[in-house]
């Protein structure tokens, strides 16, 4: 306690010292100074922030006052009707892309039943309906064709077939129903090997009829030329096959048939699956390298259909909803708003259009990409008016993110604007490279001022770190000293007091039976071998502070070693109530160690084992060969040793702050003298423990060279 009182004191004074003497005075001299340099900084901050506002406002007026101007530009009622005008589908393309300016935009135009006009994709080519056939099924057309079927489907009797449709080919009461029949009359052409036929009945329905569609919804045109390819394979000419159907698949990416999405697919992943059929080999290898050329170039096509999907899931839910709450729906102003998923997010402006075809409204609109309008469009826009105005201003989202994806962050001088007439959920960060430049001076100015103070403050807190850390140490060292005595006085104490109990007891009674005295010599004796114990361990640990320990190696046999070990020291186990478990390998002779430091090694690991296990006591001793060690553990289920104690134990005078720990006594050298006896055999110590569940105690010791003894013996018999 009193040496705890002089540690406090000592450091106490020491900073009482350096704070009245030191730090107080720097610390008062730094603040009036740096008071007087902030007062001016934030003079100038003010002037220049005040500037800073009226600009930002500006420039978030002028961003968003171009885009109204663009989409203006493409909103207007003429250019929508350019889109129902009957222009070729190059004309019109070309025409969008200069009115956007190769600004990358999707237009979209809406009828007043918010049906699709444009983009125009697959629909609108008549098919052949079950309805409209139900309308023949009384004329002989009707049953002529079903008979024909039959014979195709059921009885497999293609030639009886070909014979019935080329009959009901002559009474089609339409082209739709001509086409239907044309298509039957090929297929059994082809199942009857009338390549040559059928060829040209393919050939007439594509010429003829190739805009219908059959009763699947696919037209008479792709399917007369996979079946002509199907033909030229029949025919062996693959070169003919294969090239019909990279056309094809050209015009069906393109978008020179009008197909729904799920039939677009569908063809293209079925020519694929042809076209790849061939791709190993040589001879048909340019084909392959053609179709991966198309492959990688964007397919306008399926760009269509994604916005056709885009529109009739996301748009025009919303503008019908939208125009349901409206009251008129005469010319109006542009309305926006945000739609899409976790990839892509798009901006849609749209307007009414009244009167476009001169009989009823219309909705159109542009869907522009949020990420093309950020990277792009607003990125010119920004540069010029930073070009203008001198200031540095950066789009960031909600989450302080860039285009680029880096993190900007809100720094002071910074200040944030929000889009007031588009619904963006961006930030328009304005700054000026002068204020930032202000507080860079003003930060060198501080930095020059206080490097001579810091250096001096640095230099006495050295020192005063010093001191105390010497002080420190011999209160430490002292403490350890004392801490040391009393605890190996008091492990001497228990068996000095057993000793002479027993040895009085002997004395003094003279009618003590025989077993009362083996077992009172026994345990005088076995008291005395744990005092030497100690004492040995004592001066064990004084010759190695000395470097005068010495060892005996000598080549023996470990496990009767251990297993003597462990008879000698059972007494004191089973007496502490300790359940014993032992796997010792018999026989480990490849160890060279000496007798006495290993028997020291184990006696401590025991003696740790009867201090620390308070509830559960079982320890387990096992000794076994491991690749080229031999490996003794000692595991019991004790106190266990906390994480920040592990690493410590094994230095000398240690004591865990434990409050278990601290009321149990002990030396401190066991754990380092065993360190040293395990590193001086050439081996290691491992430990691994849980607090309440335990420890386990590893010594591995490495096997001596059998081989290279017996080259040695060998060596001197000769």
């Amino acid at each position: 306690m009193k040496l705890f009182t002089n540690k406090v004191f000592t450091h106490r004074k020491i900073i009482l010292i350096f704070l009245l003497a030191i730090l107080l005075p720097s610390l008062t001299v730094g603040y009036l100074s740096l008071n007087t340099f902030s007062k001016r900084r934030e003079t100038v901050k003010k002037i220049f922030e005040s500037n800073l506002l009226i600009s930002g406002e500006a420039a978030i007026n002028k961003i968003e006052d171009a885009l109204i101007d663009f989409e203006r530009a493409v909103l207007k009622t003429q250019n929508f009707r350019s889109l129902i005008q009957a222009l070729s589908r190059e004309q019109l393309l070309f025409r969008l892309n200069v009115l956007s300016e190769n600004f990358p935009i999707e237009f979209f135009l809406l009828n007043s039943s918010f049906e699709i006009i444009f983009p125009r994709t697959g629909g609108s080519n008549k098919k052949v309906s079950q309805s409209e056939v139900g309308n023949f099924k009384i004329n002989s057309f009707e049953k002529i064709f079903k008979r024909g079927e039959y014979y195709e489907f059921s009885l497999k009797k293609y030639t009886r077939a070909i014979e019935v449709y080329k009959e009901c080919l002559k009474i089609a009461p339409s082209a739709q129903l001509q086409a239907r029949v044309m298509e039957a009359l090929g297929r059994s052409l082809l199942s009857a090997k009338r390549y040559n036929e059928a060829l040209s009945a393919y050939q007439e329905l594509y010429n003829e009829h190739k805009k219908f569609l059959n009763t699947a919804s696919h037209p008479y045109g792709i399917i007369s030329i996979l079946q002509i390819a199907e033909i030229n394979f029949c025919l062996n000419k693959k070169d003919m096959a294969l090239k019909l159907l990279l056309d094809l698949y050209k015009e069906i990416r393109s978008g020179n048939w009008l197909l729904n999405i799920s039939t677009y697919e569908f063809f293209v992943f079925e020519i694929e699956s042809i076209l790849n059929k061939f791709s190993s080999e040589k001879n048909f290898s340019k084909f392959h390298e053609a179709l991966r050329t198309v492959q990688e170039q964007p397919s306008p096509y399926s760009r269509t259909l994604q916005i056709v999907e885009f529109l009739k899931n996301k748009i025009i839910p919303f503008i019908s909803h939208r125009l349901e709450l409206a009251q008129s729906r005469g010319e109006a102003q542009i309305e926006r708003f945000l739609a899409g998923n976790r990839r892509k997010t798009s901006l849609i402006s749209f307007k009414t259009i009244p009167d476009l075809d001169n009989q009823s409204i219309h909705y159109g609109g542009i869907c522009w990409d949020t990420r093309i309008i950020k990277n792009q469009f607003l990125q010119d826009v920004l540069r010029k008016i930073a070009d203008e105005k001198g200031l540095q201003l950066s789009i960031i989202d909600g989450r302080n993110r860039q285009s680029s994806g880096k993190n900007d962050l809100i720094q002071e001088g910074d200040h944030v604007f929000y889009f007031h007439k588009f619904p963006f959920n961006w930030k328009l960060k304005v700054s000026h490279p002068d204020l930032k430049n202000l507080e860079k001076e003003g930060q060198k100015e501080i930095i020059l001022f206080g490097l001579l103070l810091s250096v001096i403050l640095i230099l006495m807190i050295l020192g005063a770190f010093l001191i105390a850390r010497d002080i420190s140490r011999e209160s430490d060292t002292t403490r350890l000293k004392t801490e040391f005595v009393h605890n190996i006085s008091h492990e001497f104490k228990t068996p000095l007091t057993l000793i002479r109990l027993y040895g009085e007891t002997l004395q003094s009674k003279k009618d003590i039976s025989e077993q009362q005295k083996i077992e009172s010599y026994e345990i005088i004796t076995k008291e005395s071998e744990r005092l030497s114990h100690l004492i040995n361990n004592v001066l064990d640990f004084s010759r190695i502070e000395m470097d005068r320990k010495e060892f005996n190696f000598q080549k023996g046999n470990l496990s009767r070693v251990i297993e003597g070990t462990l008879e000698s020291y059972n007494y004191h186990l089973k007496k502490k109530g300790f359940t014993i478990t032992k796997n010792i390998t018999p026989n480990i002779t490849q160890v060279e160690f000496d007798k006495e430091a290993i028997t020291s090694v184990l006696i401590n690991l025991l003696s740790n084992v009867m201090k620390f296990s308070t509830k559960t006591k079982e320890v387990t001793i096992n000794l076994f060969r491991k690749n080229k060690h031999a490996t003794l553990q000692v595991i019991d289920k004790g106190i266990g040793i906390s994480p920040e104690d592990l690493g410590k134990i094994f230095e000398r005078f240690y004591r865990a702050s434990d409050r278990v720990v601290s009321e149990i006594g002990g030396s401190g050298l066991g754990l380092p003298l065993i360190k040293h006896i395990v590193n001086a055999h050439g081996g290691k110590t491992e430990v691994q423990s849980e607090p309440g569940k335990g420890s386990v105690f590893s010594v591995i010791l490495p096997f001596y060279d059998i081989r290279e003894e017996e080259n040695v013996c060998k060596n001197t018999d000769n």
